[in-house]
C-alpha cells in the first residue's frame, strides 16, 4: 500500500514517524470525509473493500488512482503505425540540409540565411495517408512538400525542382515538380499550411488553415524505394516552424495521420486527473472563504478525526497532482490538456480578480510541482499560448486571439509564475513581443470586416498636398461613410486586443513583488527588454540572427508608448506635490547617459564612443551625482527613464522602417486606381461598334476593379490599425520627447546616443509622408508649433561641432534640405530667432569640410528655386510625358517653387560682411563644380567606350546612377553661382575687391568649359543624351544650359550696370575657351546657320520650353547681340602686340611685373597662381609684391600668406 501523502515539494509534507503512518492505515473515514471522496471520485462508489466496515480511504487512494489510470491505458493504446519509417520523435535532420540554416534548439523551427536552403525530416512514409503542418513566420518565397532520399538539392534547386519531389509555393501561387503550374492561394505570415500525402492513391494535397486547395499532384511515384520525407526549401530571410505531431495539429484533417504518434494514453490520463482537479478546486475555494487558522506542516493532524476539511482536500489534491505533474512535462499533454483546460476556465470577467479557477489551478501547480517538473511545464504552456495566439484564424471579432491573450494576462497575475516565466521563458524560449502583434486579416476575413469598399479619385500629380489647406467641411458620400464606419468598427475591435496587450505589459512592470533581496518583476523585464533591443540592433552586424519581424516591433512600440505614458502620468499624479512633469513634457535626463543608468553596448554617442568620452570628461562625470539630485524631483524613477530610452530606440531599430514599408500600399493602390480611371476613359471614348476592343478593355477594367477593391480593404486595415489617429499621436509624442531630451541637454550633451537625432528626423518624416494621406499631416494638432520646434532643432544642430559623426550631421543637413522645400515649413525657418537664422546662414557658407556639401548645396538651390532663369519647374520639362523624374530627396524635389527672399538677402549680407569667408565659399563652390562636371564627362567617356564594344555590353546601374548624380550636382552648383552673382555681384565685378578678378576668371572658365562640352554638335554629351540610357533620364541640355544662361544673364544682361557689364564682357571675350557658337546654341544657332524658331523640333532652343518666359528670351537675345558686337569691335583693333601677350594664357596682356625677379604675366594668371603658391612661374623665386605697368602695387591676396 502506498505511503500516506508523500507528495513532492508540498508544504504539507508529513513529519510523522513510521508508527504514526501504520496507525493511520487502520483508521476509519469519518462520514464527512467519505462523502468528500465520493464527491471528487464518483468511481469509488463501485469499488468494494475487503473489510465490509470500510470504504476505500486515504491509504488506498493512491492505489485506486493507479488502477483507474491503468485501466484507461489498456483501453486507449495507440494503434500500430504501418507505412512509417523513422524514430519516435520526428525532427529536422540537420545532416541533410543544403545552404545556411538557423535551426532552433528543438529542431522544429528553421530560418534561412543563404540563397535557397533545403532541409528534410528524419522520418519518411511509404504507405497510408500522412500530414504535417508548417506554421509560416514569413510570407516570402518557400517551397513546401515532400521528397525522396535520392533527391539532390542545391542553392538554386529546392523541393519540387527535381524529380520525385513535390512542393507548393503560396508566394508565387505555384506548384512544383520539375515543371511548374499555377495552384493554390496566396499565403500570409501566421498561416498554417498542411502538407498531406496519400501513398495509397498516389496524391499530394495542400491545405491552408484547414481548407483544402485541391489535389496538387496525382500519380506520384510509388513502390519499391519510394518513401517520402517532409521537406522544405526557403529563400533568404524566410522562417517557418513545423509540427510533425509533437503537439496537437491545429487543423487535423480527417483520414490523415501525423507523422509522430500522439501520446493517447497520457492524454487520457491527464484529462481524467484534470477532471478530478476540477471537482476539487471549487471545494478548496469554498474552504478558503471560511475564516480559519493557517495550516503549517507541523500543525497538520495525521489522524482523520482531527483533520480539517481544508487539510483533507489539500491532501487529496496532493495525491492527484502526484500523478498529474509528471504528465505535464510532455509538450503534447500540456497543449492538448492543460492549455485547453485553462482556456475553458478563463473568463474575461475574472481577469482582474485572483479568485478565478485559472489562478487556483496555478496555485496548486506551483505548490505541488518540483522545479525540474515546473520548468518544462511552464515552457510548453507558454509555447502553446504563443502558437495558439499567432496561428489562430482571424474572425470578425478576434475571438481566438482575445481568448489566448486573456489567459496569458491571468497567468501573469500569478506573482511567482510571472517572475519564473519572465526570467526563463518569455524572452529566452519564445518571442514574447509577438504577443504584442495583431496579425493582419487575410482577404477572406477582410471581406467580412469591410463589406463595402471606397476610394477617392486620384490625380496624376498630387505631390503638393502638404502645403494645401484642408477643406472646411468635406463632403462624405454614402459609400464612403459605410467604408469609414467599417474601418472604425474594425479599429474598436482591434483596440480591445490592444487594451489586453497593454495590461499584459503592465503586469511585467510591477515593482512591488521583490522578496528578500530578489529582483522585482520590473527589474527583470527591463533587463530582458534591453537584451531584446541589443539582439535587434542592425548596426555592426552583417547578417542579424533571429531578428524580430518589423510588424511585431511596430506593434510593440505602440503598446510601450501607451504603457509608458500611463505609468508616467500615474507617478506624476502621486507625486504632484514635487512638481513632477506629466508625460506631455517627458524626456530622458541627460545624466542618465553619463552615469550608466541607461547603458547599451556599442552605441555611438554625439561625442564619440563611451570609452573616449569617459577619458575626455573625467571631471564632468564626477559631478554627475549633483546633476542627478537636482533633477530627481521633477522626473520619475530611473526605471521609467530607462523604459523611455528603450522605447525611443525601438522606434529607431524597427518601427520607423515598418511604417515606411506599409506606406508603399498607398502607391500601389494609386497605380491601380489610375489604371482603372484610364480604362474607364477609354471605354467612354470607344465607339460602340468596336466590340472586340470594348470586350478587352472591359475585361481589363474588371481586373483593375478587383485589384482596387482588394487594395481598398487592405488600406482599411491600415486606416484602423497602422495609421490611426492614436498611432499618429504616438509617433508625434516620441518625436517631441526625443527632441526635448536633446534640447534640455547641456553639459552632458556629448553623451546622448546618436539614434535620438535619427528618431527626431524619422518621426517627423513618418508624420509628414507615411501617415499622409490617411491622417493628413496638415490636420495635425499644433502643427505650426511642431514645425517651429523642428526648424529650430535642425538649424541649431546641422553644423553642431559637438556631434562628431559626419554621417549624423549629414542626415540633419538632408533633413533641413527637405524641410525648406515646402512653403509652410520654409516659413517656420524664416520665423526663427534672428540670431539662429544668422548662425544657420553663416554655417551654410562655411567651406564644405567634414560636412555633406551635396545636401548643403541643395538647401541653397531650394532657397533660389523660383527666382532663377527658367527655374520655376517642378518636373524637368523633357520628363513630363514619361513621368520618370527621379526624386532627389524623397518627395521634396517635386514641390512647387517657394523662394525665400529673406534668406537670400541674409546670405548676400553674410557674403559681403565677411569678404574672406565669402571668397572661400565661392572658391569651394567652383572647385566642387569643376570636380563634379569633370567626373560626369569622364563617366560619359567610359559609357561611350562600353557602348562601342562589339560584344554584348552590360552597364553597371550604379555607374549610371553616379553619372546622373554628378550631372545633377553640377546643375545645382551652377544655380548656387547664379544666386550668388545675382545677390552679390560685387564679389566678381567690383575691382576694389581683392579676389574679384580671379573669381570672375575662374567662373567664366568653368562656364565656357560646360558650354563647350554640352553644345558641340555630334559630341559625347549629345550621343549619350540621344541614346536614352535608363538611369540617365535627367541628363539633358535644358537643365544645365538654363543654369549657365542664368549666370551669364546676371553678368552680361542689360540690367547690369555698364561698368560691371563691360568688365564681365571683357573677361569673357578674353577667355581662351570662349566660343560664340556655344552662346548662339542657346537659341538654336549653330556655326554657319541662322537661329532656329521655336517650332523646329530637331535642334535645341530655349524658345521651345514653356518654362522660359518671353522676357527671359529677350534678355538672352540682347546678351548674344551684345557679345557679338563687342567681339567684332575687339577684332578690329588690337589691344596689344604679340610680344606683350601673357606667355601663360596667351589671352591677356602681360600687365603685371613680379618683384624682385621682374618676370611678367597678366593679372588673372598671377592672381590664381598666388592663391596656392608664392614662387614665380619661371624662376621659382619668392614673389614679394606685384606691380602694374605704372609701378603701382597690385592688391593680390596670397593663399599661403
Amino acid at each position: 500500500m502506498a505511503s500516506n501523502f508523500d507528495f513532492p515539494n508540498s508544504s504539507f509534507e508529513q513529519k510523522a514517524s513510521g508508527d504514526d503512518r501504520r496507525e493511520e492505515s487502520v483508521q476509519e473515514l469519518t462520514r464527512e470525509q467519505r462523502h468528500l471522496l465520493l464527491q471528487v471520485f464518483p468511481e469509488l462508489s463501485s469499488v468494494k473493500s475487503d473489510d465490509p466496515r470500510k470504504d476505500v480511504g486515504f491509504p488506498a487512494l493512491s492505489s485506486f488512482l493507479d488502477s483507474v489510470l491503468d485501466k484507461q491505458s489498456e483501453e486507449h493504446k495507440s494503434p500500430e503505425r504501418v507505412g512509417f519509417l523513422g524514430p519516435q520523435d520526428i525532427l529536422f535532420d540537420i545532416t541533410a540540409n543544403v545552404g545556411t540554416l538557423l535551426v532552433e534548439a528543438d529542431r522544429l523551427g528553421v530560418a534561412s540565411h543563404s540563397n535557397f536552403c533545403t532541409i528534410r525530416a528524419n522520418g519518411c512514409v511509404f504507405k497510408g495517408k500522412w500530414i504535417y503542418e508548417v506554421m509560416l513566420g514569413s510570407k516570402g518565397v518557400m517551397q513546401l512538400g515532400w521528397s525522396t532520399i535520392n533527391c539532390t538539392f542545391s542553392q538554386e534547386e529546392g523541393v519540387g525542382d527535381t524529380a520525385n519531389s513535390y512542393a507548393y509555393d503560396g508566394n508565387r501561387l505555384r506548384k512544383w515538380n520539375v515543371k511548374t503550374q499555377r495552384y493554390g492561394q496566396g499565403w500570409l505570415t501566421g498561416d498554417i499550411i498542411s502538407c498531406g500525402i496519400d501513398c495509397d492513391e498516389g496524391t499530394v494535397t495542400f491545405f491552408r488553415n484547414g481548407q483544402s486547395m485541391g489535389t496538387a499532384f496525382s500519380n506520384i511515384r510509388l513502390g519499391r524505394e519510394m518513401a517520402y520525407f517532409p521537406s522544405v526549401s526557403l529563400s533568404f530571410g524566410e522562417n517557418i516552424r513545423v509540427n510533425f505531431g509533437a503537439t496537437p495539429l491545429k487543423y487535423p484533417i480527417e483520414g490523415y495521420r501525423a507523422l509522430q504518434a500522439p501520446p493517447t494514453v497520457n492524454v487520457t490520463k491527464a484529462w481524467t486527473l484534470l477532471s478530478w482537479v476540477d471537482r476539487l478546486l471549487p471545494l478548496i475555494e469554498k474552504e478558503n472563504q471560511q475564516p480559519s487558522v493557517a495550516l503549517v506542516p507541523e500543525a497538520l493532524p495525521l489522524k482523520s478525526e482531527g483533520r480539517s476539511r481544508k487539510a483533507t482536500l489539500l491532501l487529496v489534491m496532493g495525491h492527484v497532482f502526484e500523478k498529474l505533474v509528471p504528465l505535464l512535462t510532455k509538450a503534447y499533454v500540456v497543449e492538448e490538456c492543460l492549455l485547453k483546460y485553462l482556456l475553458r476556465n478563463c473568463h474575461p470577467d475574472d481577469v482582474k480578480t485572483d479568485n478565478n479557477r485559472v489562478i487556483q489551478m496555478l496555485n496548486m501547480l506551483w505548490m505541488y510541482a518540483q522545479e525540474f517538473e515546473l520548468k518544462p511545464c511552464l515552457e510548453y504552456l507558454a509555447i502553446g499560448l504563443l502558437a495558439g495566439y499567432r496561428f489562430s484564424p482571424i474572425t470578425t471579432d478576434f475571438t481566438e486571439q482575445r481568448k489566448y491573450l486573456t489567459l496569458l494576462l491571468v497567468i501573469l497575475r500569478h506573482a511567482d509564475i510571472r517572475k519564473h516565466l519572465l526570467k526563463f521563458v518569455l524572452f529566452d524560449k519564445i518571442k514574447f513581443p509577438i504577443f504584442m502583434h495583431v496579425k493582419p486579416a487575410d482577404d477572406t476575413s477582410l471581406l467580412e470586416l469591410i463589406p463595402e469598399v471606397w476610394w477617392a479619385e486620384v490625380k496624376e500629380d498630387d505631390n503638393n498636398e502638404e502645403d494645401e489647406d484642408l477643406p472646411a467641411e468635406p463632403v462624405i458620400a454614402p459609400k464612403q461613410k459605410q467604408y469609414l464606419d467599417a474601418c472604425e468598427a474594425l479599429r474598436k475591435r482591434v483596440k480591445e486586443l490592444e487594451d489586453i496587450q497593454v495590461e499584459i505589459l503592465s503586469c511585467l512592470m510591477i515593482d512591488n513583488d521583490g522578496k528578500r533581496g530578489a529582483p522585482n518583476t520590473r527589474f527583470i523585464f527591463l533587463q530582458k527588454f534591453k537584451e531584446f533591443l541589443k539582439e535587434n540592433m542592425t548596426s555592426g552586424r552583417v547578417h542579424p540572427v533571429q531578428q524580430c519581424p518589423l510588424p511585431v516591433i511596430l506593434c510593440l512600440f505602440h503598446r510601450m508608448i501607451r504603457l509608458l505614458r500611463s505609468l508616467w502620468d500615474d507617478h506624476a499624479t502621486r507625486a504632484a506635490s514635487r512638481g513632477l512633469v506629466s508625460s506631455d513634457k517627458a524626456h530622458v535626463a541627460e545624466w542618465c547617459f553619463a552615469d550608466d543608468s541607461v547603458t547599451f553596448v556599442d552605441i555611438q554617442r554625439f561625442g564619440g564612443v563611451m570609452s573616449h568620452l569617459k577619458k575626455e570628461h573625467k571631471e564632468l562625470l564626477q559631478k554627475c551625482s549633483e546633476h542627478r539630485s537636482r533633477s530627481d524631483l521633477q522626473l520619475p524613477p530611473t526605471s521609467l527613464l530607462e523604459l523611455l530610452d528603450g522605447t525611443i530606440m525601438l522606434f529607431d531599430i524597427g518601427a520607423y522602417k515598418q511604417l515606411g514599408k506599409m506606406a508603399t500600399l498607398h502607391d500601389t493602390m494609386k497605380e491601380y486606381v489610375l489604371a482603372l480611371q484610364d480604362t474607364q476613359s477609354k471605354i467612354d471614348r470607344a465607339a460602340p461598334e468596336m466590340t472586340e476592343v470594348l470586350a478587352e478593355v472591359n475585361h481589363a477594367k474588371s481586373v483593375f476593379l478587383e485589384k482596387s477593391a482588394e487594395q481598398a480593404r487592405q488600406r482599411a486595415w491600415l486606416i484602423a490599425v497602422v495609421y490611426s489617429k492614436e498611432k499618429q499621436l504616438d509617433v508625434q509624442w516620441i518625436m517631441e520627447t526625443a527632441m526635448r531630451t536633446i534640447e534640455n541637454a547641456t553639459v552632458f550633451f556629448p553623451f546622448i546616443p546618436e539614434y535620438y537625432i535619427e528618431v527626431c528626423i524619422n518621426a517627423y518624416n513618418a508624420l509628414k509622408h507615411y501617415f499622409n494621406p490617411i491622417q493628413p499631416f496638415r490636420a495635425l494638432e499644433h502643427l505650426d508649433r511642431i514645425n517651429e520646434e523642428f526648424a529650430r532643432f535642425l538649424a541649431k544642430h546641422f553644423a553642431n561641432n559637438q556631434i562628431v559623426n559626419t554621417d549624423t550631421r549629414d542626415n540633419i543637413v538632408q533633413a533641413l534640405a527637405c524641410f525648406i522645400c515646402y512653403k509652410r515649413t520654409l516659413s517656420a525657418v524664416e520665423n526663427m530667432q534672428p540670431k539662429l537664422i544668422q548662425d544657420m546662414v553663416h554655417s551654410l557658407i562655411t567651406p564644405y569640410e567634414n560636412r555633406s556639401w551635396a545636401q548643403t548645396n541643395w538647401i541653397l538651390v531650394r532657397l533660389w528655386k523660383g527666382n532663377g532663369f527658367a527655374f520655376r519647374y517642378i518636373h524637368l520639362p523633357h520628363l513630363i510625358p514619361a513621368k520618370s523624374q527621379a526624386q532627389d530627396i524623397a518627395n521634396a524635389s517635386l514641390q512647387k517653387p517657394h523662394p525665400s527672399l529673406k534668406l537670400q538677402d541674409l546670405l548676400g549680407k553674410e557674403l559681403l560682411s565677411n569678404e574672406e569667408a565669402g571668397c572661400r565659399f565661392i572658391d569651394s563652390v567652383l572647385n566642387q563644380l569643376n570636380w563634379a562636371f569633370s567626373e560626369f564627362i569622364g563617366m560619359l567617356q567610359e559609357l561611350q567606350t562600353i557602348a562601342a564594344r562589339p560584344e554584348r555590353n552590360i552597364v553597371d546601374p550604379r555607374q549610371l546612377k553616379i553619372c546622373a548624380t554628378c550631372f545633377d550636382i553640377s546643375v545645382g552648383l551652377l544655380r548656387v553661382l547664379e544666386m550668388v552673382v545675382a545677390k552679390v555681384p560685387q564679389l566678381f565685378l567690383d575691382k576694389s575687391k581683392v579676389a574679384s578678378e580671379s573669381l570672375l576668371t575662374r567662373l567664366l572658365q568653368l562656364l565656357c568649359q560646360v558650354m563647350n562640352r554640352v553644345t558641340a554638335k555630334g559630341n559625347l554629351f549629345e550621343n549619350i543624351v540621344s541614346a536614352g540610357m535608363p538611369g540617365l533620364e535627367s541628363v539633358d541640355h535644358f537643365p544645365v544650359l538654363a543654369a549657365v544662361c542664368g549666370v551669364l544673364v546676371q553678368l552680361l544682361g542689360a540690367r547690369v550696370p555698364p561698368d560691371r557689364r563691360e568688365a564681365a564682357t571683357s573677361a569673357l571675350l578674353n577667355e581662351p575657351g570662349f566660343q560664340m557658337s556655344s552662346v548662339e546654341f542657346l537659341l538654336g544657332g549653330t556655326p554657319g546657320q541662322a537661329t532656329v524658331s521655336a517650332s523646329d523640333k530637331r535642334n535645341f532652343s530655349l524658345r521651345k520650353y514653356q518654362e522660359v518666359s518671353s522676357e527671359e528670351i529677350k534678355e538672352v537675345e540682347e546678351m548674344i547681340s551684345h557679345l557679338k558686337k563687342c567681339q567684332i569691335s575687339r577684332e578690329r583693333k588690337s589691344s596689344f602686340s604679340e610680344g606683350e601677350e601673357c606667355t601663360i594664357c596667351y589671352a591677356h596682356s602681360a600687365n603685371c611685373v613680379f618683384q624682385p625677379c621682374k618676370h611678367v604675366s597678366c593679372r588673372s594668371c598671377i592672381s590664381q597662381h598666388l592663391m596656392s603658391h608664392k614662387e614665380c612661374f619661371f624662376c621659382k623665386s619668392t614673389i614679394t609684391k606685384v606691380l602694374d605697368n605704372n609701378g603701382k602695387v597690385v592688391p593680390i591676396k596670397s593663399g599661403k600668406s
